[in-house]
């Protein structure tokens, strides 16, 4: 999704200003073109932090970030005169239902033999205190072999 905003603002007429009001234009349209430089190499920092840290399971949600941050990156560079103040800057945005969604792995088909194997301790009380033993949780795991 791209978000991009119209600058309607007209340049005052320049020979009516005074030279005080010409610096205070001129320098708030530097400040404006250092921040949105700032932001550039803000994004080409994450992009590249990102890239690096793209590895394992969790990389699909991090190659979103990467394309949601280089839209950015290709509006801000592409249209140079639009103000890039903060409030303009859009936060980017996450697709919460697909970044929360594990992969799909169907279970092995019914009809395939089982074998259950269970890892019970030696003894049934604590050898250190003698309080009863109780389960912890489980581990259950499917192979094809």
């Amino acid at each position: 999704m791209r978000y991009s905003r119209m600058v309607t603002a007209t340049l005052p007429d320049l020979n009516t200003l005074t030279l005080d009001a010409l610096k205070a234009l001129i320098v708030a349209q530097h400040e404006r073109l250092l921040t949105r430089e700032r932001e550039v190499e803000h994004l080409k920092l994450l992009i590249a932090r990102l890239q690096r840290m793209q590895f394992g399971r969790k990389s699909e949600k991090l190659a979103r970030q990467i394309e949601q941050l280089e839209l950015r990156l290709e509006e801000l560079q592409s249209e140079p005169g639009e103000d890039s103040s903060p409030e303009a800057k859009p936060s980017v945005l996450i697709n919460k239902d697909t970044a929360s969604t594990k992969p799909a792995r169907h279970p092995l088909p019914g009809h395939l033999p089982r074998q259950t194997r269970r890892h019970e301790p030696k003894e049934s009380a604590c050898p250190d205190c003698g309080g009863v033993l109780r389960k912890l949780g489980e581990d259950v795991s499917e192979m094809l072999e």
